[in-house]
């Protein structure tokens, strides 16, 4: 077989992707960007309960990531072979799995919420202004776990735009719902931090509205109907969970391990946790851009395999390592371009914002080994099937941090920026990992039948 040249063709398709998941990923960021502003007017106790309770959220939607990610590894390949019916039944195993995640964590949420914010702050006014929080917000999970499955599963088959559209109008209600329920506008109670929770359920509802009714009336590829949801899987639960429970497992490890850089630097006071918070949300901003790229060469890499040209596919990843590095060096300077400016925005106390301004610096440096971490974890190697290598290279580094940015913190007493750098060294032993992984072919693997 005559290999094809990577041509605009490859990039425009790489554009067409990365582009609207990034817009989605940057609306969706500015909705946590307004709750930490509106919040933070509020002072430093509300805009740290929110941001502590909100890890439990950050947990589960990281788990549900893994799900629809692992079930983007086989329906990406299976579109590429345009095997619908085989992605119809992966989605309804992944609706199913993605319900039943989001319904477990409502349970212990609505009965236990002050256990939950006592492993992540020993301050009793967070505490409770988080459990204020954590028991309506709750309600918001089953939403937004179908939701997320469905946009997964859509985006594999390279539908994306209409992610956009619905983040768009969860940005709006979101934020009007904040402002009438933090602050008791528009005749509604002030409510203080449990209004920003009213808020994001009012979002989560209504992203749920929007996209049932896309897949009822506009969706035309996979034409999936609710009583799709109970077809048999006919083996291909098994394929999801060979190939899926690794990305599973990264995802839920990776979001536990990101959960207690937020435990050691929770104890570190509040004011650490507030400029934290801060200065995670424009991380998360600038990251929007290379989660974009990074689900764009999932897909791409994907559909090439599961057409069979792996050499063209080899030929496309060496490019993208290329893009990767430009992306590393434009995200990086966009923390800070971003960041500085946006410190103005919040009420907290000057000593706060002189620690933002440390922490922001370590997130630059962060930033650029994102680019190749985060799109070679996520992009390519679970798009060519390699999730276990994925798995281990992810979570193990990121764990390895743990005790020493944990010891840097307590045993040693190093001041929060020094204790995050610890925790964020995994990304530049990570990119070198995957990049000596891309030198052989073994990331390269046909997961469909």
């Amino acid at each position: 077989m005559n290999t094809k040249t990577v041509g605009p063709a490859f990039y425009k398709s790489l554009a067409a992707i990365a582009l609207p998941v990034a817009l989605q990923n940057l609306i969706s960021f500015s909705v946590n960007l307004m709750d930490t502003i509106m919040l933070g007017s509020l002072g430093e106790v509300a805009l740290s309960a929110s941001s502590l309770a909100n890890q439990v959220f950050f947990i589960y939607t990281v788990a549900v990531f893994g799900i629809a990610s692992g079930a983007t590894v086989l329906c990406s390949q299976y579109w590429g072979k345009k095997d619908v019916e085989a992605i119809r039944r992966v989605t309804a195993l992944s609706l199913r799995l993605a319900a039943a995640v989001g319904v477990g964590t409502t349970v212990v949420l609505l009965l236990f919420p002050r256990q939950v914010m006592q492993i992540f702050t020993s301050e009793a006014d967070v505490i409770a202004a988080g459990v204020d929080y954590l028991r309506i917000v709750c309600f918001s999970y089953l939403f937004y776990g179908v939701t997320a499955t469905f946009l997964m599963v859509l985006r594999s088959t390279e539908t994306v735009r209409i992610s956009v559209v619905i983040y768009a109008v969860s940005f709006v209600v979101n934020v009007g719902g904040n402002y009438a329920f933090i602050f008791g506008r528009f005749g509604a109670p002030r409510m203080g931090v449990a209004g920003a929770a009213v808020g994001t359920v009012l979002a989560r509802v209504a992203e749920f509205i929007l996209v049932l009714g896309y897949m009822a009336f506009w969706e035309k590829k996979l034409r999936f109907k609710p009583q799709m949801i109970a077809l048999p899987s006919q083996g291909l639960g098994r394929d999801l969970w060979h190939y899926g429970l690794p990305v599973m497992l990264n995802e839920l490890l990776w979001s536990l391990a990101i959960s207690m850089h937020s435990v050691v630097l929770g104890h570190m006071g509040s004011d650490a946790v507030a400029a934290n918070s801060i200065c995670y949300i424009m991380y998360e901003m600038v990251t929007s851009v290379i989660l974009g790229v990074a689900n764009g060469s999932a897909v791409l890499v994907g559909k090439i395999i599961g057409e069979g040209d792996w050499a063209y596919a080899r030929a496309c990843v060496s490019r993208l390592v290329r893009v990767y590095a430009v992306l590393g060096v434009v995200c990086a300077v966009l923390v800070f371009a971003v960041g500085l400016p946006m410190l103005a925005l919040y009420d907290i106390q000057p000593g706060t914002v002189a620690l933002a301004k440390q922490l922001l610096g370590v997130y630059a440096f962060a930033m650029f080994f994102q680019a190749f971490t985060c799109s070679l974890i996520s992009g390519v190697l679970r798009g060519g099937g390699d999730t276990r290598f994925a798995m281990a290279v992810d979570a193990g580094c990121i764990w390895a941090m743990v005790p020493l940015g944990a010891a840097a913190a307590f045993l040693l007493g190093a001041p929060a920026a020094v204790v995050l750098f610890v925790l964020k060294f995994d990304m530049p032993v990570k990119a070198v990992l995957c990049l000596r992984r891309l030198a052989g072919g073994q990331w390269m693997r046909s997961v469909t039948r």
